[in-house]
């Protein structure tokens, strides 16, 4: 009885590792897109290029003025550019939107502030960043999200020094806020 429950074991073992193999060649043969280089053209789009050289072209939307410059995740899988806006109040566009073309598809993360602050997290497969109003500000909302599905992990209000409080209180900082400020020195 030991010997026959010993194969079933080892046949159950060796079926699951050839699932995982099949599944690993799939994964493969239907490879990850990324990204080569990504720039803005005369239009003011981000223009995409493949590693199997394809161009993609991410257009502004509405009265989107203009992309900050782009930049492509760590394992370049995704690339990612503040979307800019007129502002009523400034003499400058402010970064309303996030833009992250991964997958095939452009995200556009929008925040209750201007998006100041971003980086790639998890290697791009999610995004951090940080909002706050233009001038004056109290406190920044921080967004970790997943790209794919612009799911919200996890969200932080951390207080700043600002006019109406000089000393605000200490909070306890997560650490994916911590590498969202650290990138940006």
């Amino acid at each position: 009885m030991k010997r026959s429950v010993g194969g079933v074991v080892a046949l159950l073992l060796l079926t699951e590792a050839i699932a995982v193999v099949a599944q690993g060649s799939r994964l493969i043969g239907q490879g990850v897109e990324t990204y080569q280089s990504a720039s803005i053209d005369a239009r003011g789009n981000i223009v995409i290029t493949t590693a199997d050289q394809r161009t993609i072209v991410v257009p502004r939307e509405g009265e989107q003025r203009s992309f900050s410059t782009p930049v492509i995740s760590a394992a370049g899988t995704a690339v990612g550019a503040q979307a800019m806006f007129a502002n009523c109040c400034t003499s400058y566009d402010i970064p309303r939107q996030l833009v992250i073309y991964a997958d095939g598809r452009a995200h556009r993360f929008r925040g209750v502030f201007p998006i100041f602050k971003w980086h790639f997290a998890d290697d791009g497969s999610q995004v951090a960043f940080g909002q706050e109003p233009v001038h004056s500000g109290c406190a920044v909302l921080y967004e970790l999200r997943k790209i794919r599905s612009e799911r919200l992990i996890a969200s932080a209000d951390i207080p700043t020094p600002c006019g109406q409080i000089q000393n605000p209180p200490a909070v306890q900082i997560p650490q994916w806020v911590k590498d969202l400020l650290a990138d940006l020195k």
